[in-house]
């Protein structure tokens, strides 16, 4: 079997609060058309506060690509590593004791990845296999879980460490005055998670099955442009109204074909994309807004983590909603492509 640990959630030091963003807004985009819809998205987002590696103050002032990027590399390594520790020491095993180190990150870029940094600092063994994911966005982490449990199921004892770096705010773009752009800087936030998945029986998430489905003719649904300036986020204003219509459908046939029914679940572990998004999931899924706890405490805390998401979304699990032993549950996330992530399995105490 394949369990999901204890994650591990770091966050840097500089906080923003629903209030300081209300008051701050109508000074940053004071002349926008729309300054009173983005106004009400921020009232109704959900978020009370954010944590950034950057005072908001310098998030505004974008000193280049360059720059940035320097700085994505630099907080990558630092968050990173604290992060990996942490997760190591929740799962009770030691750097010596991974087989395999999946790193997931798309809001900046660095050659060698993490994983070697870390391989070099944390005493790993220097044949722990590595693998860097890039493009998935939002659905890298649920990805990257149901990649481990492949890896622990063809290598049965197996241990895999998943560190997810998500630095949103460095690819805040102050000229970009979009909609789209400005709604996403309003929800994503800066957060480093880590977690091991354990090839054998262990307490946490249980995975039993996982699934991928990559929607046809969504792929304008996000992503990003790159410019000289960095990453501009592509969100398109379809991705709420997706999930009736494309992602809840998408749910469903994998249950079915898991013998299981969506409303059959004591617990759910959803990306929280935003509170629209979790809205319509909740009444799309015909459950009640208490199963998805752990998502909509993320979300307030924290925003949108982007892959980390569904690591503090897990770690609120274990922390503060605990589901009983044996307990059966649904995880997914979803992103750019626009493909879905999905596992099901049950909670074990150990």
């Amino acid at each position: 079997m394949t369990t999901v640990c204890h994650p591990a959630l770091i966050l840097p030091e500089n906080v923003l609060t629903q209030e300081e963003l209300l008051e701050v807004t109508p000074r940053v985009f004071g002349d926008h058309p729309r300054l009173q819809t983005i106004l009400r998205i921020i009232r109704n987002s959900g978020i009370r506060k954010r944590h950034f590696v950057q005072t908001p103050a310098a998030i505004m002032d974008h000193p280049g690509f360059e720059a940035r990027n320097n700085l994505y590399i630099g907080e990558t390594k630092r968050l990173g590593t604290q992060a990996a520790e942490c997760a190591l020491t929740n799962a009770h095993v030691s750097a010596a004791e991974i087989d395999m180190i999946v790193v997931t990150s798309c809001t900046g870029f660095m050659i060698p990845s993490l994983d070697a940094h870390l391989i070099n600092t944390l005493n790993f063994r220097p044949t722990t296999r590595r693998l860097p994911i890039a493009q998935l966005g939002c659905s890298a982490g649920a990805s990257a879980i149901g990649l481990a449990h492949d890896y622990c199921s063809a290598h049965p004892g197996a241990n895999v460490l998943i560190v997810a770096v998500e630095l949103c705010s460095l690819c805040f773009q102050p000229v970009d005055t979009s909609l789209s752009a400005i709604v996403s800087a309003m929800i994503f936030g800066d957060g480093v998670a880590a977690c091991v998945v354990k090839g054998k029986d262990a307490t946490g998430f249980k995975v039993e099955a996982c699934s991928t489905q990559l929607l046809p003719e969504t792929e304008h649904y996000m992503g990003f442009d790159v410019k000289d300036s960095g990453f501009h986020i592509v969100l398109d204003k379809e991705v709420p109204g997706a999930v009736a219509d494309k992602i809840v459908p998408a749910f469903k046939q994998f249950a079915a074909q898991q013998g299981r029914n969506m409303t059959d679940f004591d617990f759910y572990l959803l990306h929280p994309g935003g509170a629209r998004v979790l809205d319509n999931l909740v009444r799309s899924l015909s459950i009640p807004e208490s199963k998805v706890a752990p998502s909509l405490e993320c979300l307030a805390e924290v925003g949108n983590l982007s892959s980390a998401s569904v690591f503090a979304v897990v770690k609120n699990a274990f922390e503060r909603h605990r589901p009983s032993h044996d307990s059966v549950g649904f995880l997914a996330a979803f992103g750019p492509g626009f493909s879905i992530e999905m596992s099901i399995g049950t909670w074990a105490e150990r």
